[in-house]
């Protein structure tokens, strides 16, 4: 996911450097986009709704969009970064609608109603400010039919502790590079990575330096946020498996259904 831009620091925004070589680099990972389509394939057919339209937030370069609307869904996509969704553009059937907002965003509410909404990748690890979870979830419930299906991942507290205890690392693709570094602050979810990236430029390279906040949750917060948002249904497996997910997991795949009756108000903590 894109996150949200923050105040002028010194840094680029999130991925306003990182879109123009982004997908080359999630090649180099081997991102099994296919595994995510056969995954929440089996979890519309679960359903037992005609799943025909998909709001994909945090869609990125379109990667998923184009995967699913190559097996004919219609699709809306939400990021946060204009230069990420510039090259969703690029990519996307003609005519696909691309809302730039930072979520949570009351917008995203209004945009629906939908069969179906994807949070991939990590997206909802952005979410790091208080309550923006549980607002998110509460505003994608009513962007969605009665029924509904919510799919989404979260990288684990075991993947933030291993990609901290890695230090600084990085890789060379010949026309660009990146070096990444970790912040951490002690006792807390919250994690800040500072990613330089060198892109070729003539006999040059162009340096820009992004900074990314996330964070990760407890189950028994994610649980407890979609149930607040009036989801049942809620599961939680390993990676888009079928396989049950234990304290070794690094990505967790989450997914529910909306309730078919009224959506609960969501009361903010402390009142």
């Amino acid at each position: 996911m894109s996150p949200r831009p923050e105040e002028d620091d010194g840094y680029g925004a999130p991925y306003s450097a990182l879109a123009q070589v982004y997908d080359r680099w999630m090649a180099a990972d081997r991102v099994p986009y296919d595994q995510w389509l056969t995954f929440t394939g089996k979890r519309f057919a679960e359903s037992g709704l005609q799943v025909r339209n998909v709001l994909d937030v945090a869609c990125g370069t379109g990667m998923t969009i184009k995967a699913l609307q190559d097996h004919g869904y219609e699709v809306t996509g939400v990021d946060a970064s204009a230069a990420m969704l510039d090259v969703a553009r690029a990519r996307t059937a003609p005519g696909t609608e691309l809302v730039c907002l930072a979520v949570p965003d009351e917008r995203l509410a209004e945009l629906g109603p939908f069969d179906s909404a994807l949070v991939c990748f990590d997206g909802a690890n952005y979410l790091t400010a208080q309550d923006a979870l549980a607002t998110t979830l509460h505003q994608l419930a009513r962007t969605l039919r009665p029924g509904g299906v919510l799919v989404f991942d979260l990288s684990t507290r075991r993947t933030f502790e291993e990609i901290a205890a890695a230090g600084e690392f990085g890789e060379d693709f010949g026309d660009f590079a990146y070096i990444w570094n970790t912040r951490h602050e002690p006792d807390t979810p919250a994690y800040e990575y500072l990613v330089s990236l060198f892109v070729a430029e003539g006999e040059l390279f162009r340096r820009s330096v992004e900074r990314h906040a996330q964070r990760h949750f407890s189950r028994d917060e994610v649980r407890n946020a979609l149930r607040a948002a009036g989801f049942t249904d809620i599961a939680v497996s390993d990676n888009y498996t079928e396989r049950d997910a234990t304290d070794s997991t690094r990505r967790e795949t989450w997914s529910a259904r909306r309730t078919t009756g009224p959506i609960p108000t969501m009361t903010p903590r402390g009142l």
